[in-house]
């Protein structure tokens, strides 16, 4: 998955050991979780290290090393929107329960 090597290289500190395993409609939210947890170690903040991101329950499930509460709340909140984004393509999408726990667009509903 071209997403997944292409974050790595943007930002090895953070993806250095990372277990990355989701859909390339959330590959924004990681980008913009990873930009803003480099930001944040690169002006005081405590570093972070993702060791895994994934989906579990039809949601992003991220686990790592370090950060304060200030990524503590990023991650957090990126985990949370990933239930209002279709995993496969990026659109609004909602989470469906059921047999397989899964977020998805109205386009994707059925995949």
């Amino acid at each position: 998955m071209r997403y997944r090597s292409e974050l790595r290289l943007r930002y090895p500190a953070i993806l250095e050991h990372a277990s990355l395993s989701y859909g390339a409609g959330w590959a924004g939210l990681l980008e913009s979780l990873c930009e803003r947890l480099q930001h944040r170690a690169d002006h005081g903040g405590q570093a972070v290290q993702i060791t895994q991101a994934k989906e579990k329950w039809g949601e992003l499930s991220v686990n790592y090393m370090g950060g304060d509460s200030h990524a503590d709340g990023l991650i957090n909140m990126a985990e949370a929107m990933s239930a209002h984004v279709c995993e496969l393509c990026g659109n609004p999408g909602s989470l469906q329960e059921g047999p397989a726990f899964r977020t998805r667009c109205s386009e994707h509903a059925d995949e």
